[in-house]
Formats: structure tokens, sequence, C-alpha cells
């Protein structure tokens, strides 16, 4: 997503017990922690620009933005963000439904596109873009996740396929759902899976070919349409821990998944209206609301602390962030505000 997406510091197998990895799975929790009296003393985050155009899909690729509509990519060059401007475009048969940027090499994205299944774009010429690998996967592929040297290609029925990326690439092993797969996150060994109805899965892909359950977190009879982790690009030696998930009516909830077997809720937020799009960097969280960009902290253990707020001047969908900079997509544009 530029769907929901959050993270903390996931341990890796068998020393995970001595981390703690957050999740955040359900808005109003958030809120309910501490938001909501802090709402008006929070500083503002600074707006640096806007492009025109709205998208319902958005990655973050160095100075680049990429901005999904329908069966359409939009590469924006964003190095200057008060003078962003489009650098490329590239049409595809089946609608873009999802991207991921690894963390090796920013020219390359990985589309999640329907029917025609995982598709590699090169960006080394962003005015030339070009899909320079195909793989075809079991169902639709509705989503997309990158770690290490693998791509998870979330379908919305059958789980998940796991996608080789060097060379051609190839599909290499397949996770096989009992539930429908609404997003999917990775962190280091780890495929954390938004299942309908069974809630959060945490899956073990120290395998690639065979993916294993680890854990599991069910909300009950709330539906899960969400899930993100840190960026891959704000952590170094350690996979982060933090992962968020989105709810259709509870908005975001924070979990600890230290012991990714056992997974429990850590913490809650609730966004400034109704939950629209949620992005990580590191230990900060950034959700839209209703008309509002909220910062929140989860460094320390504890309800999140809200540090910032910006004006999204209208209803927001997908939320994206970067080394410097967050982006917000609206119906009047994708807002641009230096990131805290």
């Amino acid at each position: 997503m530029a769907r929901a997406r959050v993270g903390a510091r996931v341990g890796r197998r068998g020393a995970a017990s001595s981390r703690v990895v957050r999740v955040v799975v359900s808005a109003a929790l958030l809120l309910a922690a501490g938001a909501g009296g802090a709402t008006a003393q929070a500083p503002h985050v600074e707006h640096v620009g806007t492009i025109p155009g709205s998208a319902t899909v958005l990655a973050v690729a160095g100075d680049l933005l990429l901005a999904g509509t329908r069966n359409e990519v939009r590469i924006l060059d964003v190095s200057q963000p008060g003078a962003a401007m489009e650098a490329g475009r590239y049409a595809f048969e089946q609608p873009v439904l999802d991207i991921a940027v690894g963390k090796r090499d920013e020219r390359v994205v990985y589309v999640a596109n329907s029917h025609d299944g995982l598709r590699r774009l090169d960006l080394s010429d962003p005015a030339a873009p070009a899909v320079s690998g195909t793989v075809a996967t079991r169902g639709q592929a509705v989503g997309v996740a990158v770690s290490s040297d693998h791509a998870y290609v979330g379908d919305n029925s059958l789980g998940f396929d796991t996608v080789e990326l060097a060379g051609g690439m190839r599909r290499v092993g397949e996770y096989l759902g009992d539930g429908f797969p609404r997003d999917i996150a990775a962190a280091g060994t780890l495929v954390f899976v938004a299942d309908q109805p069974a809630g959060l899965l945490a899956v073990d892909v120290s395998d690639p070919a065979s993916p294993s359950v680890m854990g599991r977190l069910s909300l009950g009879r709330e539906p899960v349409t969400g899930v993100a982790v840190p960026d891959a690009r704000s952590w170094d030696a350690e996979p982060p821990s933090l992962v968020a998930i989105a709810s259709a009516t509870t908005g975001l909830q924070v979990v600890d998944v230290s012991d990714p077997a056992a997974p429990v809720v850590a913490a809650s937020v609730a966004p400034a209206g109704r939950f629209s799009g949620v992005a990580m960097w590191a230990d900060r969280l950034y959700v839209a609301g209703d008309g509002i960009l909220q910062v929140f902290d989860l460094s320390a253990p504890g309800p999140p602390a809200l540090i910032a707020e910006g004006d999204l001047g209208g209803e927001a969908g997908a939320v994206a962030v970067g080394g410097e900079h967050v982006f917000a997509a609206t119906a009047d544009g994708i807002r641009i505000f230096r990131r805290r």
C-alpha cells in the first residue's frame, strides 16, 4: 500500500524473545492510548510541496516517487519537493495494486500487477521505464513485499508466492492460507499477512521454498485490511520489529511480536477522524485521518506519543515515507511534508 503498513523490532528466529517487537493493529487504539488530548499542542509538520493528481498506491525510490493509479505508474522526480515534476510513466495492461522498492537498488521496483502477476520495473532511466522481469503467480497479485533476495506476492485468496529476484526471477515457493489475505509486509525472515478472518499471521520464510506460520493474532470478528513494517531502508543490521495492521472499524493497533510465535497487542492509536493510510520509518509512525497527517513516536514503551501533525487539505488515502519526506495522496494532489 501505499497501503497501511507499520513496524517494530523483530528479532531473528531463535533470538526474537530478546528483542521488542511492536505491531500497529488499530487506529482507534492509538488514539485511545493518548493521542486525543495532545492534538491541539502538536507542532506542525512542514508542508513543502504538492504534486497535481492523486494515487491509490505510493512508494518512494530515492529521489523518485512512484504513484500508481488504475493500470498506470507515474514516476515523479521529488529531488526538489517544492518543484516536483513528472519524469516518466508506464502503463500496464492490468491494474497496479501495490508497489515495493528493494533495499539494495532503488532504481528497481516490483509491481503487484493483478492477473499479470509480479512485474519488475527498471527505473535506471526514469523517462523510459521498462519491464525487466515477469513472474506469473497462482492467482491475482494484490500485494508485494521485498526482503533481501526475495519478493512475497500476496494473493487475494491463495496466500502468497515466494519469488527469487536474482537474474530473470522465478517462483520458488508458496504459502497456502486458510483465509483471504488482504495485505502483506516483510522484515528479515518474517512475512506478516493481514488475513481475513484469521487476523495477523507471522510466517517464517527462512526456508523460502517452505514458508510456515509461526504465530497468529486474532481480532475476532474484526476484519484486518492492511499490514505494514518500517521501511527496510530505515534500519541497518537488525530487522525492524514494529509492524502495523489496520482494520475496517477499529483502525490501528500496535502489537509486540518480539516472540513471533505469540504476538500480542502492545498499544493502541486512533488518528484524527477516520483512518485512511499509514507508513513507518524506523520508530516513527505516519497516520492519515480525516484531513490530518499525524506523526507518532514509538521508541518508548507505553502509549505512542503524538509529536507532530499536518493539514492534508481534505480526505487522504495512500501514505509513503522516504529518507527526508512523507507523501500523502489526497483528492486534490499528493502533498509532500518534511519528515520528522
